[in-house]
């Protein structure tokens, strides 16, 4: 009755049918989402001994309990992640702290706990001895957990034995039902033979690319020469990279390709497989690095990326799909809307491809290539006095006019890709999903519980109280789409259209084929006098359901003006 009551309500405020289509949708279908207990940030350790030879040990804390401490319930924050808080703040890993800016950093970074420490080193003619204090920290009230400071001392060559012993006594502390024993962890932390663990650690930290690379195989070989095997993942992946960056890109391939999915950073590894395959001439090796990535990891850089290497292969209609769930999640991004636009271009779809390129052209009237594309597409259109006008931008522009004028057979594949993940995103998803798999039921249970109670509000006509509960969830899993697309249809009843555009775009992204986000975002879009726009997320639409009728419909009337 509640339910039939506030559907009343809505058909009485002239709310969008779609609007009502997604609420009911949103109200018994989308599933749950998982999220963590704690995060923790797990700043430099301080040296205390003014001996610049063990600063190496300052990240060493960072780069293995980043390792041992994933455990259910608690989600760790890598070294890279935890720079890009850093950079918020314009700080540097290298600056000495107070605890005030150490607590603002893992705040920035969404840590609930941030672990702070110092190390002194004692040297004699026979021995070189650490000793070791660290504090656990909970952000919020700056108070120490457990009122405990975790010492440890011994010889440096037990730095890893210790690193082990600090990482069982927080999960100790915070979780002390958890069934890991000492022993456990310990052996986790020293897997790594401790010569080669050095080397990998001052080979991460080093600047010079030179020093670096050499650190690193210096690392494969102690790490070989311990009886370990060659497959060193962690130095495999950072000499990879190295080599990417140096445009060796067919070393770079053979070094990717080494690593496999039971591998620290081998996701990240098939985005750089790809681009590097790309570059090498080899698009069959690129397209099955990126299409792989795509189906765990579907960031924009990742289809956008993927889209380009189909184009290289001649894969026509999956290039189109893949470049449009990029731009459909990033409409005001030209480089997406350059390569679609180029796409449809060579797909002799003219009208479309112009409305996208004009849209580049206006962001930057020096690009020579989207001119000389949007001048072509005019044309082929029959608006000759606009093509000359556009023709001519482009001579002024781009440098090869001549050339793919007189054989534009010769013309090259002009499309853009994006050379870097996006680590924040990047590091947010992989977060996401980690603790999806390992996170307890009860966890589930509570997140499901926020959602659930939102839904009512919202049928309640509650939509301020709908709006806590959904930004509660959206605290610990900000790309949980159930809750942007319950954020968005609140933000609609509100008449905030532009606001529910951003939370939807947020949703499609979180969630590829949530059509009725699409066909929301198209009839938004349409009603903004955005047909290319709207059409994009149209055919997003169809091509998860070409049954659907609302995105049918949605369609015809983008066609037909009806």
């Amino acid at each position: 009755m509640v339910l039939v009551m506030f559907l009343m309500r809505v058909i009485k405020s002239h709310l969008n049918l779609v609007w009502l289509r997604v609420l009911i949708c949103l109200l018994f279908c989308l599933p749950a989402s998982a999220m963590a207990a704690d995060s923790v940030l797990v700043m430099p350790f301080e040296n205390r001994s003014q001996m610049g030879e063990y600063n190496w040990i300052r990240e060493s804390f960072v780069i293995l309990l980043a390792d041992v401490l994933d455990v259910p319930g608690m989600a760790v924050i890598d070294a890279a992640e935890r720079n890009i808080a850093y950079d918020k703040l314009r700080l540097s890993p290298n600056d000495l702290l107070t605890r005030a800016a150490m607590i603002r950093i893992a705040e920035t970074a969404q840590a609930n706990l941030a672990l702070i420490g110092e190390f002194d080193i004692g040297r004699d003619a026979q021995n070189t001895t650490i000793a070791i204090a660290a504090r656990l920290i909970e952000t919020r009230e700056g108070r120490l957990v457990g009122n405990r400071v975790f010492n440890f001392s011994g010889p440096l060559s037990q730095l890893q034995d210790m690193q082990g012993q600090l990482a069982w006594n927080i999960i100790n502390v915070r979780y002390p039902s958890y069934p890991y024993s000492k022993d456990q962890l310990v052996r986790k932390a020293t897997s790594t033979p401790p010569r080669a663990y050095e080397s990998y650690v001052k080979g991460i930290q080093t600047q010079d690319l030179k020093l670096r690379e050499g650190f690193l195989r210096r690392a494969m070989q102690e790490y070989e020469s311990e009886g370990k095997g060659t497959h060193f993942p962690q130095a495999i992946y950072e000499l990879a990279i190295i080599n990417y960056r140096q445009s060796n890109y067919k070393e770079a391939v053979n070094l990717f390709k080494e690593l496999n999915k039971e591998d620290p950073s081998y996701s990240e590894s098939l985005f750089y497989l790809g681009l590097a395959a790309y570059q090498a001439g080899d698009h069959n090796e690129a397209a099955n690095a990126l299409l792989k990535l795509a189906e765990t990891m579907p960031m924009l850089e990742v289809l956008n990326n993927a889209g380009v290497v189909m184009l290289a292969k001649g894969d026509q209609a999956n290039a189109l799909q893949l470049l449009r769930r990029a731009l459909a999640n990033s409409p005001n991004d030209t480089l997406y809307r350059f390569n679609y636009g180029f796409a449809l271009w060579r797909n002799q779809n003219y009208e479309e491809a112009a409305q996208h390129l004009r849209f580049v052209v206006k962001a930057n009237l020096r690009d020579g290539e989207a001119q000389f594309l949007l001048a072509k597409c005019l044309q082929a259109m029959g608006q000759q006095a606009e093509a000359a006008q556009v023709d001519n931008e482009a001579k002024r522009y781009l440098g090869n006019y001549a050339k793919w004028t007189v054989a534009p057979d010769r013309m090259p594949l002009l499309t853009r890709l994006k050379p870097e993940l996006n680590r924040q995103a990047f590091y947010k998803i992989e977060r996401q999903q980690r603790d999806a798999q390992k996170n307890a039921p009860q966890q589930q249970i509570s997140q499901r519980q926020l959602l659930d109670h939102a839904r009512q509000l919202i049928i309640l006509n509650n939509n301020d109280e709908a709006m806590t509960e959904i930004q509660r969830v959206l605290t610990f899993e900000p790309n949980n789409s159930e809750a942007h697309y319950l954020r968005a249809v609140v933000l609609s009843r509100r008449g905030d259209m532009e606001g529910a555009i951003s939370a939807l775009q947020s949703a499609v992204s979180s969630n590829p084929r949530l059509i009725e986000g699409h066909i929301s975002l198209g009839r938004l879009y349409l009603a903004r006098g955005d047909r290319a726009l709207a059409l994009t997320h149209s055919r997003q639409a169809l091509e998860i359901d070409p049954q659907n009728r609302d995105a049918i419909a949605l369609k015809q009337q983008i066609e037909t003006g009806r």
